[in-house]
């Protein structure tokens, strides 16, 4: 089978190749110059060399500047075409504008003078003739070695241009979406949560939407999401318990967003939420304690062993035989008193032992072994 066209094509490795050949060009005529200075007598070699590396950097940096010029992408619009990505990269293309502005003026210029080149470059080998130790091949060498540096610094800057200034564009400008798209996340994640959090809003978002934009907003913003969250339901689950209500779908989303188990305290909250609420959902706040206490163990967190007291409430609310004179099941026993054993040396859930009046009437009929 007959080999393509595009089989033939060279690697862009080769361009990579020169931009590290280059350089080393560059040093090896520092050597030139070194030598060259080495003839001059002795009290003026240090001017020669001086002299020499600088026009040597000065040529580099002309040849440099217009190789830059001419190796500045150019913007492809590719929505015609089988890529759907749109465009190579986008942003601000004034510089693509002055790049074509001042290569037009250089070539066109060029065109105009280049019958003026050879008187123009014999001044400049007399000018470098004394600098350079005023040998007899001084104005030649310092000739050469202007249009060397300035031919290196041209293809360096250009390859340079073509080869890795199109790159850092494109992740310049894959950085700022990223950027955009992430302050649009938490835009729009604050403003869902403060829609459901906001008592005098009479249309929260629906629980679908509410988890999709909290799942999308960073980390931080999550966090910031659960502090409004949490003040609301502290503040409220006492005497204000329809406004409380309006925690749990963002606790919900929260939990929902935690997809690598680490979020213990949204649990833990959304937990006690449910419990807490007008017409308490003991079941569903059991399960989501006991998520919080699993993922707390698994990180190694010390404290909130009030997650365990409120899971021996569900527990105690779930007996089936509570508020009647029925005696629970040892099982039922066990589990309950082994979180109340918990929380008895937990300097917050402690106390709330002796004011709870479903957990003292428990404690008065199974008291604690410890």
């Amino acid at each position: 089978m007959a080999d393509s066209g595009t089989d033939k094509l060279p690697s862009k490795d080769w361009l990579h190749s020169w931009l590290g050949l280059i350089p080393l060009a560059g040093v090896a005529g520092i050597v030139v110059i070194l030598i060259f200075a080495a003839q001059v007598r002795h009290g003026s070699r240090w001017e020669v060399l001086a002299t020499g590396i600088g026009v040597a950097a000065a040529a580099a940096m002309a040849g440099g500047l217009v190789g830059f010029l001419f190796g500045i992408p150019r913007t492809v619009d590719s929505k015609g075409s089988t890529d759907q990505s749109g465009t190579q990269y986008q942003g601000n293309t004034n510089l693509e504008q002055i790049s074509d502005w001042l290569t037009k003026i250089l070539v066109g210029v060029g065109l105009v003078q280049l019958a003026r080149a050879p008187n123009a470059l014999k001044d400049l080998a007399h000018s470098l003739q004394a600098p350079l130790g005023n040998l007899s091949s001084s104005g030649t060498f310092g000739l050469t070695l202007a249009i060397a540096y300035a031919v290196l610094g041209f293809f360096f800057l250009y390859l340079w241009a073509r080869v890795r200034f199109a790159g850092e564009l494109k992740e310049a400008d894959t950085l700022n979406q990223l950027l955009d798209q992430r302050d649009s996340a938490k835009s729009n994640a604050l403003t869902l949560a403060n829609q459901q959090l906001s008592p005098q809003n009479a249309s929260p978002p629906t629980q679908d939407v509410l988890n999709s934009a909290v799942s999308d907003a960073p980390v931080a913003t999550r966090l910031q999401i659960f502090g409004q969250a949490e003040l609301v339901r502290n503040a409220n689950w006492r005497d204000q318990k329809p406004v409380m209500e309006r925690s749990i779908p963002v606790f919900r989303a929260l939990t929902s967003a935690d997809t690598e188990d680490k979020d213990y305290r949204s649990h833990g909250s959304l937990g006690w939420s449910l419990k807490d609420q007008a017409a308490p959902d003991w079941l569903q706040a059991r399960a989501e304690l006991t998520t919080a206490i699993v993922i707390r163990d698994n990180l190694k967190v010390d404290g909130w062993a009030m997650f365990e007291l409120n899971r021996a409430l569900c527990n105690i609310h779930l007996d089936p035989g509570f508020g009647t004179p029925a005696a629970p099941s040892e099982a039922l026993v066990k589990l309950v008193n082994d979180d109340l054993e918990k929380a008895s040396s937990d300097v917050y859930a402690a106390p709330v032992l002796t004011n709870n009046p479903d957990l003292v009437a428990w404690l008065a009929s199974h008291p604690l072994q410890g």
